[in-house]
């Protein structure tokens, strides 16, 4: 006779509520405390990442699927330095635009160059990963630049959003210019290997006007490769004797 348990998704769809409420509380700031209580420090992130692997993962592969779902739990709590600098005044950009069309500024801010780049385009669990991005926003005539705003979203192999942050390019009061600016994590141990997505946009007085796509591999390590063979050889079936 097989038994089910019925009780698996429900359990699941609450631990899924759990991590993400998990995961927004990273992006709110909080007063510094005991980060045994911390709702976003990786031990806790990776708990209630992991307590939803052990459950999708069953009876049979629950120690596999708690890995799993640890790892994607501390990729929600994952700490970025971010670092400006301009390398192009305001009145340099205006004045090379004019020059390169032949026309006066734009009537809004206008960003006519943004590239992003990331080093390595592939790493292990532990290893730093640093985002490069090139911006280069003209002033405006007639509208001033009230807010200038870059996201960045980690996004995992299955398309889901592991985790969000959002930053200033340009410094404070600044009406445009050429902007050089670095973001750096580092990928916490335990994430699962696959391709990953790191996707940005760009939004100046509140209206998206860029976004881009950078593809990041995360390897396997030596770890993880010897438990999946171990998983292998658990799921082969038993061999008849002649």
């Amino acid at each position: 006779m097989t038994i089910r348990n019925h009780a698996t998704r429900p359990i699941a769809a609450f631990l899924s509520v759990a991590v993400l409420a998990t995961i927004v509380s990273c992006a709110q700031p909080r007063p510094r405390h005991d980060a045994s209580a911390d709702p976003c420090h990786p031990l806790a992130g990776a708990l209630v990442g992991g307590a939803i692997g052990a459950v999708l993962g069953g009876e049979r592969h629950r120690a596999q699927g708690l890995a799993i779902g640890a790892g994607f739990g501390a990729l929600g709590c994952v700490v970025y330095n971010h670092k400006v600098q301009q390398i192009k005044s305001a009145e340099q950009v205006g004045v090379e635009y004019r020059e390169r069309t032949d026309s006066e500024l734009p009537a809004t801010p206008m960003v006519v160059a943004y590239r992003t780049s990331s080093r390595p385009e592939q790493a292990h669990g532990g290893e730093e990963i640093t985002v490069t991005t090139h911006l280069e926003v003209v002033p405006g005539r007639g509208e001033p630049l009230r807010e200038l705003r870059e996201e960045f979203a980690i996004v995992d192999p299955n398309g889901v959003e592991r985790s969000r942050i959002t930053k200033t390019p340009v410094p404070a009061g600044s009406q445009g210019g050429e902007f050089v600016s670095t973001l750096r994590f580092t990928i916490p141990k335990g994430v699962p290997a696959g391709s990953y997505q790191v996707q940005s946009q760009v939004f100046v007085n509140g209206r998206q006007v860029q976004s881009s796509v950078l593809n990041l591999m995360v390897a396997r390590s030596g770890t993880e490769q010897n438990r999946l063979l171990h998983s292998a050889i658990e799921d082969r079936p038993p061999q008849r004797l002649a």
